[in-house]
């Protein structure tokens, strides 16, 4: 209740003082802007998801210049963004991180805000009502008020959360296509050291599992990855498997490992040793958006596990773009336990068989 009537203010102070205009197409003041500010503050996998739609917009607009903010949560997937972007603007904790992004939002004196949030969110709001700039973008949504601009929003159950995005290119382009993927550069020491670290064997398919999600749900259970773990290693004797997962979770980590005589890999300190990591790996397994947003990066074959919602506004997964991969899902919404060892076997045979074909 509270977090409503909170809501209901921020919209109420943030509205945009003339009416919003919903876009169909290429709009000149879009087109020819200077300076353009991009919202992301939330998750790892925010950033990932959102490239595509940064770089078409640095390749269409000349001279632009991007700025774009991000999160605590997420500053640590910022390097994915260099060269794409001007300035990354990391917004802090608390009351004092909310005055000191504003101001410096609004002596930035931005063209164009952006919000690429399809859910409606208050921090943006709060930060697209502080903003001076003049155009003020945003989806068709509950907080449209606050817009400007509006564009439609695709139906989240038939479009994957690249393509809605894409939406947002409308004024500034005409349309939303978007030949752009999620892909991004490491250097070959990163590749090289993070090789090492993990020490995999030559000659082995390298099968990475992350054993867990943003939450509890989003793990498959201890007893699941042992059981998968041990019938693999019976069957295919060129696979070799590590286990990747936080330091939160490192009491499952060494039961499966214990259990199975298999390796962990190495704790690392940031995001990016840990993207260096898995892009060693030939396959993966994971219930974690974030890392089937790497794999999509890397074309990395990828099982990824998913609970589906029948909210309207979750949508579709955020399934892998990468080749040969394969979605399984829960068949209740409660758990991915429920996902059948028999299943995930059968993902990883078919995927050996693809690449090895």
């Amino acid at each position: 209740m509270l977090k409503q009537v909170i809501n209901n203010l921020v919209l109420k102070y943030s509205a945009n003082k003339t009416e919003t205009v919903n876009v169909g197409d290429k709009l000149n003041e879009f087109a020819s802007a200077k300076r353009i500010l991009l919202l992301r503050q939330d998750r790892i996998g925010d950033v990932l998801i959102s490239l595509p739609f940064v770089k078409k917009l640095r390749e269409e607009l000349n001279g632009v210049k991007i700025d774009i903010v991000l999160s605590h949560k997420n500053k640590g997937a910022m390097f994915a963004l260099f060269g794409l972007v001007d300035n990354i603007i990391i917004m802090d904790k608390g009351i004092g991180g909310y005055k000191k992004i504003i101001s410096e939002i609004k002596k930035s004196n931005y063209d164009v805000v952006v919000d690429l949030f399809d859910n409606t969110s208050t921090t943006s709001s709060i930060l697209v009502g502080a903003s001076t700039a003049k155009l003020k973008l945003g989806f068709d949504k509950e907080n449209s008020s606050i817009y400007s601009h509006i564009v439609d929003l695709p139906d989240k159950t038939k479009f994957n959360i690249t393509q809605r995005l894409n939406n947002l290119l409308i004024p500034f382009v005409g349309n939303n296509e978007n030949g752009h993927t999620l892909e991004f550069q490491l250097n070959e020491n990163e590749i090289n050291e993070a090789t090492n670290a993990i020490d995999w064997s030559k000659n082995k398919l390298r099968v990475g599992i992350n054993l867990s999600g943003s939450n509890d749900s989003k793990n498959w259970g201890t007893g699941n990855y042992i059981a998968f773990l041990k019938t693999v290693k019976a069957k295919y004797e060129n696979v070799e498997f590590r286990c990747f997962t936080t330091m939160g979770n490192k009491l499952q980590l060494s039961e499966i490992v214990t259990a199975t005589g298999g390796k962990a890999a190495p704790f690392v300190s940031s995001f990016r040793e840990f993207t260096a990591m898995i892009a060693t790996c030939d396959i993966i397994i994971t219930p974690d958006t974030s890392v089937v947003h790497l794999c999509s990066a890397f074309d990395i074959p990828c099982i990824g596990l998913y609970l589906v919602s029948d909210n309207p506004n979750v949508g579709m997964p955020w399934a892998p773009e990468s080749k040969h991969s394969k979605v399984l899902t829960a068949p209740h919404s409660e758990s991915l336990e429920y996902i059948k060892i028999t299943d995930v076997l059968h993902a990883l045979d078919e995927i050996i068989e693809e690449i090895n074909d």
